[in-house]
């Protein structure tokens, strides 16, 4: 080869997941080959994301009931309905999260960007339908209403960094187990 011809790339080779690593290979209607995570690792992660995104938003719901409503909430109330409302609207966060930015390479101030954004829209549409409904039933919005609002805005900000960090972390533990694999 000559010293003033063009080099052609090496194509990358085809790399195929091992039958234990955390992605494999599924056929789509069309006959076209795509990764996804496997049953086992998708099973792990979604556990991990309601753990961080559930916990987090109980121990919320806890600490502003007690240090802005001074009420102690005791196990019936946080293993109740009211509970498992908090827990599902908690886990929503970092779940919806992983859906916006898994597999494409953001870093973790991404992440805790995005988390922020979702958590604070999450709560912001919360704090909304409160005021609404408190409108509604003809009570004015008072000065302890604005309060708890905030206090919700807050904690959702610090709640969602932790959000993001998890999701970031799951996301490098997928990442590095694919390339280790």
């Amino acid at each position: 080869m000559a010293a003033d011809e063009p080099r052609t790339p090496e194509p990358e080779p085809v790399r195929e997941p091992t039958p234990d690593g955390p992605t494999e290979l599924v056929e789509t209607d069309d006959g076209e080959l795509v990764e996804r995570l496997s049953f086992g690792t998708a099973t792990l992660l979604l556990v991990w994301l309601f753990i961080v995104g559930a916990g987090t938003a109980l121990l919320a719901a806890w600490g502003i009931a007690a240090l802005v409503l001074g009420q102690r909430l005791g196990p019936a109330q946080l293993f109740g309905e009211f509970g498992f409302y908090v827990a599902l609207y908690g886990a929503t966060g970092p779940t919806v999260l992983w859906l916006t930015g898994r597999a494409q390479g953001h870093g973790w101030p991404w992440f805790v960007a995005t988390a922020i954004r979702i958590g604070l829209f999450m709560s912001g549409l919360t704090i909304a339908f409160g005021a609404l409904v408190t409108l509604v039933l003809g009570n004015g919005i008072t000065v302890g209403i604005a309060i708890l609002g905030l206090t919700v805005l807050l904690a959702t900000f610090v709640i969602s960094i932790l959000w993001g960090l998890a999701t970031w972390a799951a996301d490098r533990w997928i990442a590095q187990a694919r390339v280790s694999t």
